[in-house]
């Protein structure tokens, strides 16, 4: 009975939380409310704004607008693509001439952003931006991929329209179809059993071949386009867009810089809204699937299970513009002729289709430079039906069509949707109660009424029996070939993942062989991940992890993710848009911009030359690694330093031996073991300003001693913390143990104080901070807050956690810690699996003795909650998705960090005793 009792309790506290969730105010809809209202907007004039010649264009309603315009909603390009939207209330006629400027300021991170990508795939583009910086004036001529668009042969697309009974939508349409900038191979209209020759007689004034296909169904007709087509590339249009002039050529140069594709989808923006049920349809989801580039794949071969990685495919795009290639898709059958209008399941074979491809290993695109102009419904009542159709269409591939794809798939599919249904319908019946105008409760009743009747009425099924029953009335008809559905794999063992070296300054990123310094992308081979090691001049400067998902990942792909990572870092290392934001100077035309050239030619900081450094370094029978780390220490030509050097063995002779009898090493020998009691004893050897802490496994680089000191010139600053990279990653472990969290924090720099460790409601994390393997420290600091905490370090019980237990007493002290990407040193992970199996032991009961250790010594009880509640779920969510495949990490790697957990709470007990009983440094406060 208790249990049930408690387990009522958790289902009735999180039906609360998604009460509450569901009745707040939906973040980022505000622009489609006028100030103040509890409604949307009626009406808007639609514009496009080009940053390029800062000019607005409003374009012309193609519905007679039911209410004048409260506002305008404009598409923003520069540089020839979409780089955003804006609505701003008020009159058009004054609001239009001030858009450019607006839309200049609000969107200036994403003008920034498309300029990053434009340096990478320059020669020398991005040492001339780290030296000049950015200029959004730029003209659109200089950008890289406009003019790969404008090589596009686009001779090689033919552009598809399926129409039905719509002759009027169909006249539009090609009228944009005529106007593109560049000649297609053939446009093609397929009548899809239209009940007059209307259809016909307007193909014909525009030029265009059209192909009656006599069996009703969108997919029907898809699958006879594809089937008459000449050309390797096809394009489909709904008769309702209006294709952008640039269309043809972005879908072409879209498949030409990602040769793995098979599917390339676009942004449908609103062609209008003269409605307030167009305006409602794009508030609640439209089709516009945001103005980022995305790759979607599936590493199937290595055991990924589509099903559960994309269980549903909205977020790639919509069949209103899709282009494919063609011989690839018909050879997985086309599009399934059972789905979509014109059939009992009203919707989804495009979705359908994007998961098969997908299934089968394939990469599908979004590209938010494949702009299509969509003319939504204009009443409530078709709004109605079309949000129906999406239901129906939907629950028609997860109750139906999944099931095509073997147990596992249609299993994880039942799943997945059964709780996307429960939030997401359960949440907008919720706010549509508490919310009516801006969620009619009569469209959210449609949407879920048509995934139920999907579901109980089996319209799959039916569909199917309808699709062969018009198969065999028209016997001679060309008909694609069957549907290839491919199951879920078995996992193979893990193995390591490809490597490349990355040097941002040295290299462009092209196609292999268009450029001389392009950099050739090793093949991906069916991975999940590719690592890439991003270089700077030569020298490291951090560490990418690109879900490749089993598809080779292209010059275009590696740019989008390095900029993605670095942000403005590409240009002043360590610089993050955070940083840019808050120094970025209010009312300016471009703060933003202004921000990064300040970041880019900022004299670097530097302590005090003056200034005495000594280097504490705690060693354990690793004379390799000490030989390793002291060479490089000791060749830093900064400025001198002296090198305490703390022998925790029972014999120091052979750490004497690896120091060479080096006079600028002073050699300490502390036998209790533990690295915090190793530092401990060379604290009393210290007489510099400030010490610097570095392990016997790291190797430093050219320039990490002065990037490390520079946040002392802040005299309020107590701690700095550096980079701690991979010094080799193509072995698998070490690439596990990246997988686990690593060393490194980032390429980012972060600023934290005793405000930050206070304001979190659980525990300030504070191990996101980085590591004693390479921290710099004021002397006087650590003397103010004590010395390194021995029941946690290396070498006891509890494994690791000193330094983020140092961080916690710096933070508490007042002092402000800083974290400096741009000081890296090269950690040497651990290479066997035995050792790396013990370092997750150690570290994962180390977090544990961390947080009792932070309850016990400092009254800092938020951490206790974390353990008794967030590891265990954090745990047992890892070991669901090894067991069902959504992570591909060993077993027994997963198995340590379960039992060095489970031992943690055990291990700080012994540790805490064994200090207490040898009398050594305080467990308390």
């Amino acid at each position: 009975m208790g249990a049930w009792t408690s387990a009522a309790r958790r289902a009735a506290r999180v039906g609360v939380q998604q009460a509450v969730a569901a009745v707040r105010r939906p973040e980022g809809l505000d622009r489609y409310r006028p100030p103040g209202a509890r409604r949307r907007y009626r009406a808007l004039a639609v514009a496009d704004v080009d940053l390029d010649a800062r000019t607005a264009v409003l374009r012309p309603a193609l519905t007679p607008p039911e209410h004048p315009p409260e506002g305008v909603h404009a598409l923003v390009w520069f540089h020839g693509v979409p780089v955003g939207d804006l609505t701003v209330p008020g009159d058009p006629d004054v609001v239009l001439p001030g858009l450019p400027a607006r839309a200049a300021r609000e969107l200036e991170h994403a003008v920034l952003d498309h300029l990053l990508l434009d340096a990478l795939r320059v020669p020398g583009g991005v040492r001339r931006a780290a030296r000049e910086g950015l200029d959004p004036a730029a003209p659109a001529r200089e950008c890289p991929r406009l003019r790969a668009a404008e090589d596009a042969d686009t001779r090689a697309l033919t552009v598809a329209v399926c129409t039905r009974d719509r002759p009027e939508d169909l006249r539009r349409c090609l009228e944009a179809v005529a106007r593109l900038a560049d000649p297609v191979a053939e446009v093609l209209v397929v009548d899809n059993a239209s009940r007059d020759g209307r259809t016909r007689a307007v193909a014909e004034e525009f030029g265009a071949r059209c192909v009656r296909e006599p069996r009703a169904g969108l997919d029907v007709a898809r699958n006879r386009a594809l089937l008459e087509a000449r050309t390797p590339l096809v394009a489909f249009a709904d008769d309702d867009v209006l294709v952008h002039p640039r269309w043809a050529r972005a879908t072409v140069r879209a498949f030409a810089e990602e040769p793995a594709a098979l599917v390339v989808t676009g942004l449908v923006a609103p062609a209008e809204f003269a409605t307030p049920a167009q305006v409602l349809f794009e508030a609640v989801g439209g089709f516009g699937r945001g103005y980022r580039e995305r790759w979607f794949s599936v590493a199937v071969g290595d055991g990924q299970v589509a099903a559960r990685a994309h269980p549903g495919t909205g977020d790639l795009g919509t069949g209103a513009s899709t282009a494919v290639r063609r011989e690839e898709v018909l050879a997985l059958g086309g599009f399934d002729p059972a789905l979509d209008v014109g059939t009992a399941t009203g919707g989804g074979g495009d979705l359908e289709m994007y998961f098969r491809v997908l299934a089968a290993g394939g990469l599908c695109v979004y590209d938010p430079a494949v702009v299509v102009l969509h003319r939504h419904r204009a009443s409530l009542e078709q709004l109605r039906r079309q949000l129906r159709g999406n239901g129906t269409g939907a629950f028609s591939i997860f109750a139906g069509a999944g099931g095509n794809y073997g147990r596992v798939q249609a299993r994880d599919m039942a799943l997945s949707s059964t709780a996307w249904f429960a939030k997401y319908h359960g949440r907008a019946h919720l706010r549509s109660l508490v919310w009516p105008q801006l969620y009619p409760p009569q469209l959210v009743r449609a949407d879920s009424r048509g995934a139920l009747d999907a579901v109980a009425g089996r319209y799959y099924r039916r569909a199917q029996r309808e699709a062969a029953e018009r198969a065999a009335a028209h016997p001679g008809e060309p008909t694609a070939g069957p549907l290839v559905h491919r199951p879920a794999s078995a996992r193979p063992p893990r193995r390591a993942d490809p490597v490349l070296d990355v040097d941002v300054l040295r290299r462009v990123l092209v196609p292999a062989g268009t450029a001389p310094d392009a950099v050739v992308v090793p093949p991906v081979a069916g991975a999940r991940r590719l690592r890439v090691r991003l270089l700077r001049d030569g020298l490291p400067q951090t560490v990418l992890t690109v879900r490749a998902g089993g598809s080779d990942v292209s010059a275009a792909r590696l740019a989008r993710e390095v900029v993605d990572h670095l942000g403005p870092a590409l240009l002043a290392p360590g610089t993050s848009w955070q940083e840019l934001h808050a120094a970025a100077v209010a009312g300016g035309p471009a703060p933003l911009t202004a921000a990064l050239a300040a970041a880019v030619r900022r004299e670097p900081s530097r302590l005090d030359p003056g200034a005495r450094v000594d280097v504490l370094l705690a060693t354990r029978e690793r004379p390799r690694q000490l030989r390793r780390a002291l060479a490089a220490l000791l060749e830093e030509p900064s400025r001198p330093l002296r090198v305490v050097l703390v022998d925790n063995s029972p014999d120091p002779a052979a750490t004497r031996t690896a120091a060479g009898g080096d006079p600028r090493v002073l050699i300490v020998h502390e036998p209790w073991p533990g690295l915090s009691a190793a530092r401990n004893a060379g604290l009393a050897h210290l007489s510099g300003d400030v010490v610097v802490l570095v392990d016997d496994d790291v190797a430093v680089t050219p320039g990490w001693l002065e990037e490390l000191l520079a946040p002392f010139a802040d005299p309020s600053v107590g701690l700095v913390t550096g980079a701690v990279l991979p010094a080799d990653l193509r072995a698998l472990d070490p690439q596990l143990f990246e997988d686990y969290g690593g060393l490194d924090r980032g390429p980012h720099r972060h600023v934290y104080d005793r405000r930050w460790l206070e304001g979190h409601r659980g525990p300030a994390p504070t191990w996101r901070i980085g590591a004693t393997a390479n921290a710099a420290v004021r002397r006087d600091v650590l003397a103010g807050v004590g010395p390194f905490d021995e029941v946690l370090g290396a070498g006891r019980p509890a494994g690791v956690g000193e330094d983020t237990e140092l961080f916690h007493r710096v933070l508490r002290a007042g002092h402000r810690v800083v974290h400096q990407p741009t000081a890296v040193v090269l950690h040497e992970h651990r290479a066997d699996r035995a050792g790396l199996l013990a370092q997750l032991r150690a570290y994962s009961a180390g977090h544990v003795a961390y947080h009792l250790q932070v309850a016990a010594r400092h009254g800092d009880v938020r951490g206790l909650g974390r353990l008794a509640w967030g590891l265990p779920r954090d745990l047992a969510r890892r070991a669901a998705a090894t067991a069902w495949s959504d992570d591909d990490a060993p077993r027994d790697v997963l198995a340590a960090q379960v039992r060095g957990t489970a031992a943690g709470p055990g291990a700080w007990w012994r540790s805490r005793n064994e200090v207490r009983e040898a009398g050594r440094a305080p467990v308390d406060d």
